[in-house]
């Protein structure tokens, strides 16, 4: 049994054992209300019929990357018989890209700026459990779409509840010389996909931002993704740049609106707040964009999101 430790303001510590989900369906409703421990993801539906009465996926979402997420959910510990079952809601997606558009246009809380390519959807698998057995992390590897695991165990003291969500990465399988090909985002993949000059604008800002990250000690790590970088305090996204256009990005902030809209940056104004993604998006304009200015930014979405002082 997994026990949480938590030490009070009085010095005592405090004994949490891990509390189970009683139900799959309740987990499900807890990430329906909770996505933000999905990282930055929409809800678009839940148990949607996929062709064959036993083929339901359990929640249909959409991510920051434009990508269709697929997430399976099992409140205890994952079997080897989630892979050909989320292999079969991949493939219904993948060739049922009208069924999947219905679903965003009868979305109430998209995001509106969001493009999907309906041609070419690009399909995730996200597979939410107690714990993965080695099995399940490696036979991931043969999947060609991509794939993320997440493990989440939940503690509850009196009315108060800790989760605790961890990111796993498959296990690397011996070299058989068929490789599975991963894609890598990258300053190199920027390059190909973003105007050159744009990027040489928009890495300059990443590195000044870790430089900042390093000089406050916070540990944060860089994550590339497709559309943007993050700097994420494990699962949840502090900060990050984005790409809005083959030219133009902005950085971004995850607080509250009411907090974004309270802060006045002199000299400066926020492109737009995005309720969907809950942050905050200021317009990077060239190499000598003032990003020391935004330190109080910095700091309050530190604070929101590891509830640490800065």
């Amino acid at each position: 049994m997994t026990n949480l430790f938590w030490k009070g303001q009085r010095g005592g510590l405090v004994t949490l054992a891990a509390t189970e989900f009683g139900t799959e369906e309740e987990l499900e409703d807890y990430l329906a209300r909770n996505p933000q421990l999905l990282g930055d993801v929409v809800i678009l539906a839940r148990q949607t019929r996929s062709g064959s009465r036993r083929d339901i996926p359990d929640l249909l979402a959409v991510d920051a990357d434009n990508n269709v997420g697929i997430i399976e959910l099992k409140r205890g510990r994952a079997s080897e018989e989630v892979i050909p079952q989320v292999m079969r809601y991949a493939v219904w997606a993948e060739t049922n890209p009208d069924s999947i558009k219905s679903l965003w246009l009868e979305c109430d809380h998209k995001p509106d700026d969001m493009e999907i390519n309906w041609d070419a959807l690009n399909i995730k698998i996200v597979i939410v459990a107690a714990s993965f057995p080695s099995a399940v992390m490696r036979l991931v590897n043969r999947i060609r779409y991509e794939v993320e695991l997440v493990e989440i165990t939940r503690f509850i003291s009196g009315d108060n509840e800790f989760v605790l969500t961890n990111p796993r990465a498959p296990e690397e399988l011996p070299s058989m010389g068929i490789a599975k090909p991963r894609q890598a985002w990258d300053e190199a993949w920027y390059r190909q996909n973003y105007n050159p000059s744009s990027v040489d604008v928009f890495m300059h800002a990443v590195r000044r931002v870790e430089k900042l990250i390093k000089a406050r000690g916070w540990r944060l790590e860089t994550k590339f993704n497709k559309h943007y970088v993050s700097f994420k305090y494990g699962v949840p996204i502090v900060f990050g740049l984005n790409w809005i256009g083959s030219k133009s990005f902005c950085l971004f902030f995850k607080v509250p609106r009411e907090l974004a809209e309270s802060i006045r940056i002199e000299g400066l104004e926020p492109l737009r707040y995005e309720e969907e993604w809950k942050q905050v998006l200021y317009k990077v304009e060239d190499t000598d964009y003032p990003i020391q200015k935004l330190t109080p930014l910095f700091e309050e979405a530190y604070r929101n999101v590891t509830g640490q002082a800065p």
